[in-house]
């Protein structure tokens, strides 16, 4: 739930008309279809194009994305009952793709009403449209003009009432051998007005006026749901979320857990708690009581957006499990050999402690193997999964497992948009 969100602004680059050498266009059609709508793309001036013929194919692609594309065309041929999945991966703040559907006239109105609930900037054309005629409608997108407003204590209190804030999920996969261990639960809202938001849009509203609490605990029983259903399909996952530091301190927080896992059938194994840094050094005593709480319960603990400060202010040596080391951390240790030998030092020690790595922040192929050389267990990131709707979550799964099995993915090889 802490997760940081890239700004508005920096969000609606991603929805730019395209140019020479950017990045392609997503072509989602079967057949006659298909050719139309790559001449059409190529047309409006988008690069190299990547033709799949269903949804389900696109979603997997755009969640292994370490680079979005830049549009994306569906046709009706390549749409079934993975358009709502895809649209709602779609509209996540990290990729807001452009859509422009192809659909008789009966369907558009329920593709762009789903677009435009979630934020997407989505635009839809006759079967009868020319590829021409497409390529024009493609160069003149634009997005939508974001609110100025801001957001409201009463609209994020109505929002959580009526559960406008859902999970997306984030897979962890172990180095060693590309296996899928883990989901990250990050919260999102759902605006009318603005879309689908990311978390560093509107936790701090939450934590400002007394919301947190209610936050956490609408993203802790829908990561609970979720997970039950994925362990009930026979995929054994582990879950972790982040607890406002006030939540986290409260005694009762322990047993609420608890009451939740019993109720789903999940064993506690499967839950763990994130802290960032932070929270955990505003009151060491109180965060060791909490967290000595939690694994008595047998839930984990995790230390999130680790850095180094950290591990020189002794916060490893407290009673966690699992310890992520922040992004920044890891892409600076790919690029400077002193970074890379502290790190190294700190994931031996956390290692003795007893403590599992996950490196966040795994985009590329350099990235990957900088975590395993530096001792890290798990792999967080573009270049593993985006952030998914839970219906997702089963065709990703699928798809990787496929991956590792075959070979494709044995470092794993990019698993990049046009790969």
């Amino acid at each position: 739930m802490a997760e940081k969100a890239a700004p508005a602004a920096e969000r609606s680059t991603t929805q730019e008309v395209v140019g020479p050498g950017m990045p392609s266009a997503l072509v989602i059609a079967r057949g006659a279809a298909a050719g139309l709508l790559a001449a059409a793309a190529t047309e409006a001036g988008c690069g190299e194009l990547v033709v799949v013929p269903n949804d389900h194919v696109a979603l997997v692609r755009l969640v292994r994305a370490s680079a979005p594309p830049r549009f994306v065309l569906a046709d009706d041929s390549g749409l079934g009952a993975y358009l709502v999945p895809l649209l709602r991966t779609m509209a996540d703040p990290d990729l807001a793709v452009p859509l422009l559907l192809r659909l008789p006239q009966g369907r558009q109105r329920r593709g762009l009403a789903v677009a435009a609930r979630l934020g997407l900037a989505a635009e839809a054309v006759a079967e009868t449209a020319s590829a021409t005629e497409i390529a024009h409608r493609l160069r003149l997108m634009r997005p939508a003009p974001l609110p100025t407003d801001p957001l409201t204590p009463s609209e994020l209190a109505a929002a959580i009432e009526a559960r406008a804030i859902v999970n997306r999920y984030q897979p962890q996969v172990r180095l060693a051998d590309a296996k899928p261990l883990a989901l990250e639960a990050l919260a999102r809202w759902e605006h009318p007005g603005r879309g689908l938001l990311g978390a560093g849009e509107f936790v701090p509203l939450a934590e400002a006026s007394g919301l947190a609490g209610a936050l956490a605990d609408r993203v802790m029983r829908q990561s609970v749901a979720d997970l039950a259903a994925l362990h009930r399909s026979g995929a054994r996952l582990r879950m972790a979320f982040n607890l406002p530091l006030d939540v986290l301190l409260h005694p009762a927080t322990a047993e609420r857990l608890a009451e939740a896992v019993t109720e789903s059938g999940l064993p506690a194994e499967a839950l763990t708690i994130e802290l960032t840094e932070s929270q955990i050094a505003h009151d060491l005593g109180a965060v060791r009581a909490a967290a000595l709480r939690l694994r008595d319960q047998r839930f984990g603990v995790s230390i999130d957006d680790f850095s180094l400060s950290a591990a020189q202010a002794g916060l490893v040596s407290l009673p966690f499990s699992e310890m992520k080391l922040d992004r920044s951390l890891v892409i600076a240790a790919r690029d400077d050999r002193a970074a890379r030998g502290a790190l190294s030092a700190v994931v031996r020690m956390a290692h003795g402690l007893g403590l599992l790595i996950v490196a966040e922040g795994v985009e590329t192929l350099a990235t990957w193997q900088l975590a395993r050389d530096i001792g890290a267990d798990l792999a967080q990131g573009w270049m593993v999964g985006r952030p998914m709707p839970a219906v997702a979550v089963p065709a990703w799964l699928s798809a990787w497992e496929m991956a590792v099995a075959t070979g494709a993915a044995s470092a794993p090889a990019s698993p990049a948009f046009g790969a």
